[in-house]
């Protein structure tokens, strides 16, 4: 398992998940960034917004835009 980070950047603020989440893959990284993505649009949140997934070693994996389908 590795331990990946989930960083949102929206137009005034980052966030920054300092703990991450241990998943088995880059794939399960993107389906669990795309499920955070799907909450947070449900509740209003920017859809400027972009989701960076980051692997252990802080190299980022995945970019998903908060507009694009999730």
């Amino acid at each position: 398992m590795h331990r990946y980070r989930f960083i949102i950047r929206a137009s005034d603020y980052t966030y920054d998940d300092p703990r991450g989440r241990s998943l088995p893959s880059e794939w399960a990284a993107k389906d669990h960034a795309r499920r955070i993505i799907r909450e947070l649009r449900q509740d209003g949140f920017d859809p400027s917004s972009v989701l960076l997934v980051t692997d252990d070693k802080g190299a980022t994996v995945h970019s998903i835009p908060f507009w694009m389908p999730a």
